[in-house]
């Protein structure tokens, strides 16, 4: 009986892992929306496609409840959570920039000044994933599989690099000097032909010689405010923030990197798009390829204008459409059980204070740094602050231990004297694991703080609140709260059916999910879990 057992075990076990290994997708698109909250799917649903972001919840599995469970919530750190399946504290990419106490000077996320440029004479594509600290699934993927092609593509830099990692045959972004696509020597000598060619036919000022209107009648807009409020930002050129925007005339000021700031930007992401899965063969054979989409224009718009202005809906009004012509090109040229598209956001974003009003505001960022040096020169006569980054403040470590410091004192004092400005909410010392706020919130900033490259202390800014400098319009994102971590996460293709998850998912889970669905291993430095509702679904079909 006992050995009957163990071998029907076997035989479930055998059978489990022969479906997994024979239903293996032949393209993996990692879709991620830079800014894109939870709520403007719904917001906008009415006015969707029935074939774009419809088609995704419709015939796919929904993650509904999916939160970054960190802070602070920014567009480098987001995409290297997603792709390595863990947080800030592990994988170390600890915001867009962060201060260096070694270097003595702000570093930017993706910087390496070891490359070059390749496809331009500019500074553009020095950048790297030398700065990420752990692996990705498309690491782990290129282990499993050398045959595996994993290519990234994003306007930003760091949207197309940290999710495909260090193995990745090829990442490419945009240089506004010239309107291309580059990359770097990392990756490659030269740009393949077919990216050259793609940069010859100067989509950039296609795009840009026509205005930029409301796809639809602009009364339709009925879920934004109206489109001239005091509380959006403005071209350079502009005198006021209304369609349409006439964009030949304002690349005439702004350069050609204004594009990044229309919808356009993301026409001409999914048009390179759909020239690396042509020519680079994506999909047409049985070995797994991986293809990163990070669209970065909806957060440019959104932090011009803010979540409730016609601009931020007509920028998703038109992904939609475009959406829905990618999903249309995927049928035609993969086949929808042979590829699987997952589609996240890096972050949400505030609503504007101008408009919400309540008890939100704009925080007085100078005042606190002012007012906190001060007080220390008080009581210490010394000015022992080295920087202010990312709402962390970093001692400076070499002159408190050269003057006898007692940094616990120290501390203290900036803990209390925190509190004293208004819009501070909580106090977190993840070194001395101190939390002066819900301790939700203080395990969001111990997963965010990375030793050495995140401040001492971190002060949380309240509910709504945001930096003072974006009074001049539009938004901004960053804090621990659900309008920055609660971000869509829908599953769609390779044998995915219908269904939604309500219960709270991570956006670390995604990596550990994608690599039991693969066969490969974890990246190695994962956390999270995966999301064995999603998966048993998957085999059991």
């Amino acid at each position: 009986m006992k050995k009957s057992m163990i071998l029907f075990s076997l035989f479930l076990f055998s059978q489990v892992l022969y479906g997994q290994m024979s239903k293996q997708p032949k393209l993996v698109i990692g879709i991620t929306v830079d800014q894109m909250r939870y709520d403007y799917l719904t917001r906008y649903w009415d006015k969707y496609s029935e074939d774009g972001f419809k088609k995704l919840v419709g015939e796919g599995y929904v993650m509904a409840n999916t939160h970054y469970n960190y802070a602070p919530t920014y567009t480098g750190v987001g995409h290297a959570t997603v792709f390595t399946g863990t947080s800030p504290a592990i994988h170390g990419i600890a915001g867009n920039n962060w201060y260096s106490k070694e270097e003595k000077r702000s570093v930017y996320c993706v910087e390496d000044n070891s490359v070059r440029t390749v496809g331009s004479s500019s500074d553009a594509g020095k950048f790297s994933p030398k700065n990420l600290k752990t692996n990705t699934v498309t690491d782990q993927l290129k282990v499993f599989s050398k045959e595996s092609k994993v290519i990234g593509i994003a306007l930003k830099d760091r949207g197309a690099i940290l999710p495909v990692g260090h193995q990745a045959d090829a990442a490419y972004w945009f240089d506004p000097e010239n309107g291309h696509f580059v990359t770097s020597d990392y990756y490659m000598e030269e740009l393949p032909a077919w990216v050259e060619n793609f940069n010859k036919k100067a989509y950039v000022e296609k795009y840009l010689s026509s205005e930029w209107n409301t796809v639809n009648p602009i009364a339709e807009y009925t879920a934004s405010t109206d489109d001239n409020v005091p509380f959006e930002g403005l071209f350079k050129g502009e005198d006021n923030p209304v369609f349409p925007h006439n964009l030949p005339e304002l690349a005439k000021e702004n350069g050609l990197g204004i594009i990044r700031q229309t919808p356009f930007g993301n026409t001409i992401t999914f048009d390179l798009a759909r020239e690396a899965i042509t020519n680079e063969a994506l999909g047409e054979d049985a070995i797994t390829d991986f293809l990163s989409v990070s669209f970065s224009s909806p957060d440019y718009i959104g932090h011009q204008y803010g979540p409730h202005s016609i601009e931020v809906e007509d920028n998703y009004l038109r992904l939609d459409i475009e959406l829905a012509d990618f999903l249309k090109f995927l049928e035609e040229n993969v086949g929808k059980d042979n590829y699987l598209i997952f589609l996240t956001s890096d972050h949400g974003a505030a609503d504007v204070p101008a408009f919400v009003k309540g008890n939100t505001g704009y925080f007085n960022d100078g005042a606190l740094e002012n007012g906190l040096r001060k007080t220390i020169v008080e009581n210490f006569g010394l000015d022992l602050i080295e920087n202010i980054t990312n709402d962390q403040v970093y001692l400076a470590n070499d002159l408190i231990s050269k003057n006898g410091v007692d940094i616990l004192e120290l501390k203290q004092l900036i803990r209390d004297e925190l509190f004293n400005y208004e819009g501070v909410i909580g106090v977190v010392d993840p070194i001395e694991s101190i939390c002066l706020t819900d301790k939700s919130i203080c395990e969001k900033i111990y997963n965010g703080h990375h030793p050495g490259r995140s401040g001492d202390i971190s002060f949380i800014k309240a509910p709504g609140w945001i930096g003072g400098s974006n009074k001049r319009g539009g938004t901004t994102h960053g804090s621990p709260f659900p309008y920055d971590t609660h971000v869509p996460l829908i599953w769609y293709g390779a044998g995915t059916q219908p269904g939604i998850l309500f219960r709270e998912v991570h956006l670390r889970d995604v990596a550990p999910t994608l690599s039991l669905m693969l066969g490969i291993g974890m990246p190695n430095g994962t956390t999270g879990t995966p999301v064995t509702e999603y998966l048993e679904m998957i085999f059991k079909r």
